[in-house]
């Protein structure tokens, strides 16, 4: 409008204003309908990119305050993480907008004749010279506007050694930045001043200088301030910033409280191990990922339910609390039968129950010992794996859960179809016409949709970041389903950025930050879908501004119910990111940060197979298992130790009862992963009382080993790794649980549960099958954590519970070390008639492993019949492996 106002009423004539003659005859008729099209083009333009910006909107009108100050600009570090985001965006959003206009203003001046490109002297009318010089100055001030706030980004610099505002940034990059908002300010006086000025010659060369001052004075001269002051003298210059960084990096990532104990262990007697027994009732044998196919195969009852995933959690189970695997029988929509679309949406719509296994005992030949908890309301319409939509309140009757007790949804968790457009709209929305046309649709039904837990909390507080692991409880006989959330940003001054890299694709902390808090268990009722957005860190400035946005979505954890609160788990995604910050950031002092000699890192990962073997576990599955169970944590292509959940006993405590605990271990820094000792552990409480308290021990000289050469000490050995080799025999392989410390009096023990599996990756039959442990540089492997301490504590008697004679199986016999049974183990003689038609005893260790081969023949043929002979398969491995050990026993005798 304003171009146009100031067009030249007459144009002088020339070739170009005559091939603009026809635009302006076109457009004088239309010019209204022009400006309307030219300027709702340009607020789309300008407009769209803001819808994105409205979480930012929202934490700068609702910023809370951190109540810390930056040491560069004594700022509340609020405006950094709340403010400065969106006062950033608007002056960009403000340049942009400024050279957008500017652009068009330029075309229409033109267009109009005040630009003549072609006339001799001058070729721009006052009135336009003066309108783009305005604009012209607009620009050169909203960039003075966004160099004064990109001076506070340079708290976040990754310049120095370390993030944050370094030497080279505060001595160099500041002042630098200082004098671009003056030029700027310069150049902009000088467009002003150009409006009553002829020519354009004063404010360009001033824009000529302008880039050149930005070249010079930001970029090439804080480079060598950098490469030729700072670099030769890092050790000295960059300290006082390293100290910064200390600082707000243990604050961000929730490192300043961390507890240190100091621990120096000795040498223990079976006596000691009698006396403090407990910790090693507690010892975890059933290992998450591995016992899933074993649960799916004992309880997973139909082709239509899945248990995709086992979780640990805790539960009093004979008057004591005890680690348990948790895993819900979720509905698996691939393995419904006749999968029409009334089987899939209106008749088989739920999931039935939990199946839950204590985890620190098994029966006598390894399988889990089920057992049930109170769950009142088994119907499981909300899940991990839930993808489709249900419809409930049908006159199609639902499948009903084993028990048969219910079938009938008589919630409120589904939208009502009370009305033919709501029908419409959702048959048009999954495009499914069945919606519209059914006749099994009532008035009444109900349709059920985002019923995946973690995309159900997404939508509604997309703000959040979800952890990779939901698990569920069981809450006054419902079940629940209990999901981590997570604040972060990027934008804390002087933090270190988290490793991304030691996070899996599916964690929600697979982002940029250098700021976290675990400020949100999310609770979904697995039956009706309802949640409850608790906050369990109400400290957390994040949360507490966002609780300003939606004050009626988040509720104070104190209001949960207490049977809920005490199945509470620290998250392991954020676990795993602390405890690899905090090897490298336990130091008070910077030089010994920057010298890094006492640093640690995370302890090496033992492998999950035996070493040497050739097809311990087909391809596809050993992949699967090493990425799984290490979350493909690596550094310097080095796994490393993964957490793990465990009823922990500290050391030399006098404790009875574990503490749910998660524990990581780690070793001294070494740039080529030599160093193994253990050097230290971290834990962190789930226990309501203590909850999120880390607690880190530290080991005093002499340092024992560490889990990686523990985990080569096993293979090293002659006899363990023998019977590892012949139980890895054709039919069956070998895997290793979770390589586990246990603290037993002043000791230090290593356990670990040793699985055996068949060859092939679809069966589902696993077992724990021996148990290896280690102490003093000694290790051994028996059938059974009990046989397993006897033999590292020569007179040790007590029976741990650890396995439990249900009388549907006999273990084998563990004979490799002549050590007596104990009470749980049995002998077993077999013989094979000889070729001359009488009976001969296999009495050589050749005929009892031939024997063995053809019995692993056997199994194999069993497994492979249609259907499946898996009770026939179970009976020729445990004879098998029966003959095996007496063929051990004749070796080492």
């Amino acid at each position: 409008w304003l171009a146009d106002r100031l067009a030249p009423e007459n144009v002088p004539v020339s070739a170009e204003q005559r091939a603009l003659d026809g635009y302006r005859q076109l457009v004088a008729k239309r010019q209204w309908l022009v400006r309307i099209v030219v300027s709702v083009v340009l607020g789309l333009l300008v407009g769209l990119p803001a819808t994105a910006q409205w979480q930012d909107w929202q934490l700068f009108r609702h910023a809370q305050q951190f109540g810390i100050q930056d040491p560069l600009f004594s700022r509340d570090l609020s405006f950094y993480i709340f403010r400065l985001p969106f006062l950033e965006f608007l002056v960009s959003w403000l340049l942009a907008a400024l050279v957008l206009i500017t652009l068009v203003t330029t075309m229409i001046h033109y267009l109009n004749g005040s630009i003549q490109m072609q006339m001799q002297g001058r070729r721009v009318t006052p009135q336009a010279k003066a309108h783009l010089s305005v604009l012209f100055a607009l620009i050169a001030l909203s960039r003075a506007a966004s160099y004064w706030l990109g001076r506070f980004e340079l708290t976040r610099s990754t310049r120095g050694v370390v993030q944050g505002a370094t030497y080279t940034d505060v001595n160099a990059q500041l002042p630098a930045t200082s004098l671009m908002i003056l030029v700027s300010i310069a150049v902009a006086a000088l467009f002003l001043w150009n409006v009553l000025q002829k020519g354009w010659r004063l404010p360009v060369l001033a824009t000529m200088l302008w880039v050149v001052v930005a070249v010079v004075a930001g970029a090439i001269y804080p480079s060598l301030v950098q490469r030729f002051s700072v670099q030769p003298n890092v050790s000295t210059k960059e300290l006082p910033y390293i100290e910064r960084n200390l600082i707000a990096t243990k604050i961000a990532m929730g490192l300043n409280d961390v507890k240190q104990v100091d621990v120096k262990y000795g040498l223990i007697t079976a006596a000691d191990v009698s006396a403090d027994a407990e910790p090693l009732r507690d010892v975890r044998q059933l290992d998450p990922l591995q016992m899933r196919d074993r649960f799916v195969l004992d309880e997973g009852q139909t082709s239509y339910y899945a248990i995709r995933d086992l979780d640990v959690d805790r539960y009093a189970i004979d008057g004591r609390v005890q680690q348990v695997l948790v895993g819900a029988r979720e509905l698996n929509t691939d393995g419904i039968p006749n999968r029409t679309w009334v089987s899939r949406h209106l008749l088989y719509t739920h999931g039935c129950g939990l199946v839950v296994a204590p985890a620190s005992k098994v029966t006598v030949d390894g399988r889990p010992i089920y057992t049930n908890l109170d769950v009142r309301q088994p119907e499981l319409y909300f899940g991990e794996g839930l993808d489709s939509y249900a419809l409930v309140k049908s006159r199609e009757v639902e499948q009903s859960c084993a028990d048969g007790k219910t079938s009938a949804f008589s919630g409120t968790g589904g939208v009502q179809l009370s009305s033919l457009i709501r029908r419409a709209a959702f048959a048009v929305h999954f495009g499914e016409y069945n919606l519209l046309g059914s006749g099994l649709i009532t008035p009444q039904s109900q349709i059920m949709f985002f019923r995946n837990i973690r995309e159900r909390a997404e939508k509604i507080a997309p703000f959040l970041k979800m952890d990779s692991d939901p698990y569920p409880v069981v809450v006054d006989g419902k079940v629940m389903w209990v999901l981590d959330a997570f604040t972060t940003t990027d934008r804390y001054p002087y933090a270190q950025r988290a490793n991304i890299d030691q996070l899996s694709s599916g964690s929600g902390l697979n982002t940029n930050f250098n700021y976290v808090r675990n400020s949100v268990k999310i609770v979904v009722d697995a039956y009706d879908g309802s949640m409850k957005f608790y906050v369990v860190d109400p400290k957390d400035p994040i949360i507490t501004t966002w609780q300003s946005v939606y004050p009626k979505l988040f509720t104070s954890v104190a209001l949960a119910p207490k049977q809920l609160v005490e199945h509470f788990r620290y998250p392991e995604d954020l676990f795993r990111v602390q405890t690899n910050t905090y090897g490298r950031y336990q130091f008070e002092d910077a030089t010994m940060f920057f010298n890094r000699n006492a640093a640690w890192s995370v302890a090496q990962a033992p492998a999950i197979e035996p070493e040497g073997v050739s097809g311990a576990v087909s391809g596809g599955l050993v992949d699967d298992l090493n990425t799984l169970n290490t979350g493909d944590v690596r550094d310097a292509s080095v796994a490393r130790f993964e957490p793990y959940y465990t009823m922990f006993h500290a050391p030399d405590s006098a404790q009875k009862t574990g503490v749910f605990s998660m524990l990581r271990p780690f070793v001294p820094f070494s740039a080529d992963n030599a160093r193994k000792e253990l050097r230290a552990f971290m834990t962190v409480s789930s226990d309501p009382a203590t909850y999120g308290q880390l607690t880190v021990f530290k080991i005093n000289d002499p340092l024992p080993e560490g889990p990686a050469t523990i985990a080569a000490e096993i293979g090293s050995d002659p006899a363990v790794s023998q019977q590892i080799t012949l139980l890895d025999q054709r039919g069956s392989r070998v895997i290793f649980g979770d390589l586990q410390i246990v603290n037993v009096g002043k000791g230090l023990v290593y356990v670990r549960p040793l699985f055996v599996r068949p060859d092939d990756p679809s069966a589902k039959q696993i077992f724990v099958r021996k148990f290896l442990a280690s102490y003093n540089n000694k290790v051994v492997l028996a059938d059974d954590l009990t046989s397993a301490i006897a033999k590292l504590f020569p007179g040790f008697k007590d029976n741990l519970g650890d396995r439990i004679n249900d009388g549907s199986a006999a273990p084998a016999e563990d004979t490799a070390t002549n050590s007596a049974p104990t009470n749980d183990t049995a002998t077993t003689d077999t013989t094979l008639p000889s070729s001359t038609g009488g009976n001969s005893a296999l009495d050589t260790p050749n005929a009892l492993l031939a024997k063995a081969e053809e019995l692993f023949a056997e199994a194999d043929a069993a497994l492979g019949s249609t259907p499946p002979d898996f009770s026939l398969y179970q009976q020729k491995l445990a004879e098998a492996r029966s003959l095996i050990s007496q063929a051990i026993s004749l070796i080492g005798g």
